[in-house]
């Protein structure tokens, strides 16, 4: 009587030879490969060598499937915000600085811009902690917000060296906080003439503004573009993995089901048990990674628009420390600069003046340069009595060209506030990132290759 499974004895018996046997090495070793459990041996390892490929496919798509989901964006988000306050402050600090120098130490305002240097400094040194502190699992952004802190502390002691050099705030003005620790003897015993220690500490200003520039607020912004690319790589890194999520695990199921016709037909038998049980394991780790990653195609369709708005956000970051650091120029050149000349091409080279035929409306982030050039960049060679100190009070907050500065950074502010709110909607409106089930694909997956172990063990034990 047959069995349960449709066995028939003598039913994968082979045909007697016909012919006359073959000679040589490779003729036995290719009829050996034909054989029907040499056959069942090499679909096995294809069988486990696909399902190890879509267990590995599994697990190592999380990442990319997660990325462009609503929580994971507003992290990207959160983090490049970090690095634009980080970027803001430095700048603010940088202008505060330069333009403690335009003034002698006894001058009242001369303590208002230090402290605010101070305090530009010190906000910058505590966001600097807290993102150190939340970066622990990223080692790429932790080696770039440190670099930043040991770059902050060579710039900042730079401006001490000028500040200890253009000489000490009065006791009343500084407070309890000192923004640098007192000269040493050596070094105040060798400040020499007030106008040697005007030259010297415009010098050391000038140092530590070229710093500012070339390296700090460099680093800086290298770390906003590393945070806003982390999003923006988001898109063209997960479209190879969502492709290959969905095509392994189809090549595997279809795999399966081409060896389990072909065994089917070989060996007379009904279907393999081991097989199907791996088949139904592969359809439900397909189902599962279709379902990890559901919310993609809804993310990508509005990840375009989500791009140009942090591209825009960037040019606004970017256009806000260009007009900080020109503001920078000009204290600079204005002060006992070695280099005024230096100054001012740098200052022209940053393109914040407006043309001198502007439109009625004029662009917000542009400034009438009118007064710089007739009373701040000469005044250092005019004759005119009271000409430096009128063109300090020019630049200088209260004054005209100060409150251009001011007015064109306030709307480069409120642009660029604007730009994050438009980023931050565009973030909500994302589709939550889907539960990623690669570590239970694997598990489903790891049982459905024990299937295929079993069930073709099962047939080539017959054959032995």
């Amino acid at each position: 009587m047959a069995s349960h499974t449709g066995d028939e004895p003598g039913a994968d018996r082979p045909a007697p030879a016909t012919g006359p046997a073959r000679l040589g090495h490779t003729g036995r070793l290719r009829d050996a490969l034909r054989t029907t459990p040499a056959l069942i041996v090499l679909s096995g390892a294809v069988l486990v060598a696909a399902l190890a490929a879509t267990a590995a496919v599994a697990v190592q798509s999380r990442t990319p499937a997660t990325t462009l989901g609503e929580r994971s964006a507003a992290t990207a988000v959160a983090t490049s915000t970090t690095a634009r306050e980080i970027y803001q402050g430095l700048a603010d600090a940088d202008v505060a600085a330069s333009a403690v120098f335009l003034l002698p130490p006894a001058e009242d305002r001369r303590a208002s811009l230090v402290a605010a240097y101070d305090a530009s400094v010190h906000e910058v040194e505590r966001t600097l902690t807290d993102s150190m502190g939340n970066a622990a699992g990223d080692p790429d952004r932790l080696t770039r917000l440190a670099t930043i802190a040991a770059r902050l502390k060579v710039y900042r002691d730079v401006v001490c060296a000028a500040l200890r050099v253009a000489g000490p705030l009065p006791a009343a003005a500084a407070g309890n906080r000192q923004p640098c620790p007192p000269a040493g003897a050596a070094e105040q015993a060798a400040t020499g003439s007030p106008a040697a220690r005007a030259v010297l500490a415009s010098a050391y200003a000038r140092e530590a503004s070229h710093y500012m520039s070339t390296e700090l607020l460099t680093a800086a912004q290298g770390l906003w573009n590393y945070d806003t690319r982390l999003l923006l790589d988001a898109r063209a890194d997960a479209r190879p993995w969502l492709a290959t999520s969905v095509l392994v695990p189809l090549g595997t199921l279809a795999a399966l089901v081409v060896v389990q016709v072909w065994l089917r037909r070989r060996t007379r038998r009904r279907l393999n048990a081991g097989l199907l049980l791996a088949s139904v394991g592969t359809a439900a780790v397909l189902a599962m990674l279709v379902s990890s990653w559901f919310h993609w195609p809804d993310a990508d369709r509005r990840f375009p628009e989500l791009e140009r708005a942090i591209d825009a956000q960037s040019a606004t970051q970017q256009r806000l420390g260009a007009l900080l650091a020109g503001r920078a120029d000009v204290y600079l050149g204005l002060g006992a600069s070695v280099d005024p000349a230096g100054h001012k091409a740098d200052f022209d080279g940053r393109d914040l003046c407006l043309a001198p035929a502007a439109a009625p409306a004029p662009p917000g982030d542009r400034i009438d340069c009118t007064a710089l050039e007739k009373t701040v960049w000469p005044a250092r060679q005019s004759k005119t009595p009271n000409a430096f100190r009128n063109a300090v009070d020019t630049v200088l907050a209260e004054g005209s060209a100060g409150r251009a500065f001011v007015a064109a950074e306030g709307h480069l502010l409120t642009e660029l506030t604007t730009r994050n709110e438009e980023v931050s909607r565009m973030v909500a409106d994302l589709p939550e990132a889907r539960r990623h089930l690669g570590g239970a694909s694997a598990w489903v997956t790891l049982l459905a290759a024990a299937g295929v172990v079993a069930g073709l063990r099962q047939r080539y034990l017959e054959y032995q």
